[in-house]
């Protein structure tokens, strides 16, 4: 949004959730209409955080600044909205960023409500209620929801509107992009070495999860969407499998670089541009929940994060599910 945009006002029936995620910033604006739940407005900034994590898992100040900047704009859609009908959460980078303090102290002063800290346990079940609650397979009894965010990675099993088992694991597309691909080559070594990685990472827990078993698997993050897209371009049905996989793989490989995903088509096309640079980060990261879960197929779920918050926080309004 430009500085001569309008910035649209709300009113007492308008309700906000803002999620301070790893990658980017979300801000999602809905209202209540005969009690179903209508989305009025999205705004998304491509923050970058977990990239602004140095060694000592401290952020940069490049990277405090750009939050910043996008809270001052979030800022200006969330003053007309009562703050007992805004949520705003942080997730991974801000967990494992040591001078955490020092941004949300800054950004507090910005925002008209505080800033919650979710803990990855709190994070992956609110992630399974914005799953469940937008679901239309009521009829499955058990779903894995995988989500892979800039800095964590969420798995949750769960049954209906309740998460059975749900974990965090220290993994993510930016943090694996910058360990991994930072070179901003796509070679089959640095593939290796990412999905090695995830593997070590995935694979303590991936008994606990089979044992409960699924009926569905759905994914709900970026890398999800951005495998999506793909396949939503080809017109074939959103899928995902272990062969789909590996074919944009070696797609990738095809590439050599980060830069030049884009530019290869057909194998991408309908891919958003802005998906590209971690597309390789997080391809990694499926692959290994894929090989540790036993993963046959997955497919995408419509609502995650924002939409658990949002359903929360309507908990007394909306009709029981």
């Amino acid at each position: 949004m430009s500085k001569s945009e309008t910035i649209p006002q709300y009113d007492d029936n308008h309700y906000a959730v803002v999620d301070l995620g790893s990658n980017s910033f979300h801000l999602l604006i809905s209202r209540l209409v005969d009690n179903n739940v209508e989305i009025v407005n999205k705004v998304k900034r491509k923050v970058r955080l977990a990239a602004g994590l140095d060694c000592q898992n401290e952020l940069n100040q490049d990277a405090i600044e750009r939050g910043l900047d996008c809270l001052t704009l979030f800022a200006k859609h969330l003053a007309s909205i009562p703050q007992k009908n805004i949520r705003i959460v942080a997730t991974a980078a801000l967990r494992i960023a040591k001078n955490n303090n020092h941004f949300i102290r800054s950004a507090n002063k910005i925002l008209p409500a505080p800033i919650k800290l979710l803990s990855g346990e709190q994070e992956a079940n609110t992630i399974y209620s914005g799953v469940a609650y937008t679901s239309h397979n009521s009829l499955v009894q058990k779903r894995l929801v995988l989500d892979i965010g800039g800095a964590s990675t969420e798995l949750i099993v769960g049954e209906g509107v309740k998460a059975i088992q749900a974990i965090s694991l220290n993994l993510g597309c930016v943090s694996f992009k910058e360990r991994y691909f930072c070179d901003n080559k796509l070679t089959e070594d640095n593939f290796e070495q990412a999905i090695a990685a995830a593997i070590k990472i995935i694979a303590p827990n991936a008994n606990s999860f089979i044992k409960l078993g699924w009926q569905l698997a759905l994914g709900s993050s970026g890398t999800m969407r951005a495998l999506a897209e793909i396949l939503a371009f080809r017109q074939h049905e959103i899928i995902i499998t272990a062969d789909f996989l590996q074919e944009i793989k070696h797609a990738l490989i095809d590439c050599k670089t980060i830069d030049a995903i884009t530019a290869n088509k057909p194998v991408f096309e309908g891919l958003r541009e802005d998906r590209a640079p971690v597309l390789a980060s997080g391809l990694s990261i499926l692959i290994a929940l894929f090989t540790c879960l036993q993963i046959k197929e997955l497919t995408l779920s419509t609502g995650a994060l924002r939409e658990g918050l949002l359903f929360e926080m309507l908990d007394n309004t909306l009709p029981n599910k």
